[in-house]
């Protein structure tokens, strides 16, 4: 015997209709959302796509031809005939849209001309302007074809193990890839094979994969902030990479960057590593002295945009001019206050005197012509046209006038001005590492020098 099912009455039936249509209707549409591309793309939006889309352009790819190991030592610096030259692959990413990119030590070791290639392809030659071997960190400069997208630094130590790490690097020259992790583990050590003798620490680990040509490429983590940049992978290992954290690139980036001497700048300030970004010191009768700044403020801001950490004032210094003012937001004793500082000129160290007074030569600008004429690689250096008698005469190989002076202590000088931001800070008795050039009848020679400053 079937069950009975009791009819409803008429009004109940047509509510009842109603209803089932209105619940189709308000079915189709939810489904017709979910089958939208815009709908289907939305919904499979995960932070790690947030994250490439952000940041795919602040990674650029670093190239250029390397010195073979069993080389001539002449191959870095000079064009010669059946010279084959091993390319160079790596990663690095943009901390200031001026040009600024960090990348590791190592990549620079026998590189004979870095260039950095944008996520546009657009090729840029790269200047190095700082190197720490110790820890294995390298800040090159680019004259880019527009204002670059800079990467956000995360606070030094806010880690969680366990946390999403997201990778965009370029390896095996597969250029921009993206892969995922998590952060597996803090407190790590490892001696890096392209850095011997060196031992890295204060690492960070993650499972994400990690291949040749993923050196200096930046981890994120599921906010887009830079935890960490790629220093090695575990060979012998699976899914096991190391990253000089980013606690250890703000302690040292400051420095690296170097604005003040840079350009030229005097504020009178100096502010303390970390957050938040605290005055340590005020020079006397300087512009921050004037500005009525004390040691124990805290910067709030410069000329209207935040700058939490010391690293983020001197990023914000860069690109400065003597004679600009800046408008600062101060804490202080608890209070915030605005004031402005003026910036004065640095003086300028004499590299022609330095060289002169510190070693004996004396040098001129290396011209495009003379570069050509001695098959340089690159036109960069300065000559040098007479040397004080008596001082290297019992060298093996001692330095003769038309040298060309391509390096000092591991920088290529651009002209007599860089000569002497880098010989400013050498003192009598230091030894300083040259690197000098020479073209005789068709012979190049390259005699590298350890020579004590006067």
């Amino acid at each position: 015997m079937r069950d009975r099912i009791p009819r409803l009455p008429a009004i109940g039936r047509r509510l009842a209709a109603t209803a089932l249509t209105v619940s189709i209707s308000a079915f189709s549409a939810v489904g017709e959302g979910q089958d939208s591309d815009a709908g289907r793309r939305a919904a499979r939006r995960t932070p790690v796509v947030e994250v490439f889309n952000k940041y795919n352009d602040s990674v650029v790819f670093l190239t250029g031809p390397m010195v073979k190991k069993d080389g001539p030592l002449t191959d870095e610096f000079f064009i010669l005939p059946k010279t084959e030259n091993v390319m160079n692959v790596g990663s690095g990413f943009v901390v200031h849209p001026a040009g600024y990119v960090v990348i590791n030590a190592h990549a620079t070791k026998r590189v004979i001309a870095l260039e950095v290639v944008l996520s546009d392809g657009k090729k840029c030659a790269a200047e190095l302007v700082a190197l720490i071997l110790n820890q294995d960190l390298a800040l090159v400069k680019i004259e880019p074809p527009r204002p670059l997208n800079p990467v956000k630094l995360a606070i030094g130590g806010d880690l969680m193990i366990g946390e999403t790490v997201i990778v965009i690097g370029n390896p095996h020259r597969l250029l921009h890839s993206c892969t995922a992790g998590v952060l597996s583990a803090v407190d790590r050590s490892t001696n890096p094979s392209g850095l011997p003798g060196i031992t890295l620490r204060d690492l960070i680990q993650t499972d994400a994969a990690i291949n040749p040509g993923s050196s200096g490429c930046p981890w994120f983590n599921a906010l887009g902030e830079v935890i960490g940049l790629t220093a090695s992978r575990k060979d012998d290992a699976d899914n096991i990479a190391f990253a000089i954290s980013v606690a250890t690139l703000r302690n040292h980036l400051p420095k690296m960057l170097d604005v003040e001497r840079r350009y030229g700048l005097v504020t009178g300030l100096a502010v303390r590593t970390g957050a938040p970004c605290r005055v340590d010191s005020v020079a006397a009768n300087s512009p921050a002295a004037r500005a009525g700044l004390e040691p124990g403020d805290v910067l709030l801001g410069l000329d209207g945009k935040s700058i939490p950490t010391a690293v983020d004032y001197h990023l914000a210094l860069v690109g400065r001019k003597p004679g600009q003012t800046l408008k600062l937001r101060v804490l202080h004793d608890g209070k915030q206050a605005d004031t402005s500082l003026t910036i004065t000129q640095r003086a300028k160290p004499d590299g022609a005197a330095l060289l002169k007074s510190r070693f004996g030569f004396t040098a001129v600008p290396l011209d495009k012509q003379t570069a050509k004429e001695t098959v340089l690689r690159v036109h960069r250096g300065v000559v040098i046209t007479k040397i004080d008698e008596g001082l290297y005469e019992k060298l093996k190989a001692p330095p003769q006038p038309g040298d060309i002076l391509a390096r000092i202590n591991g920088f290529r000088p651009r002209n007599l001005d860089h000569v002497g931001l880098l010989l400013e800070h050498v003192r009598r008795g230091q030894t300083t590492e040259m690197v000098l050039l020479r073209l005789r009848n068709e012979v190049a020679t390259r005699v590298d020098l350890k020579v004590v400053a006067r």
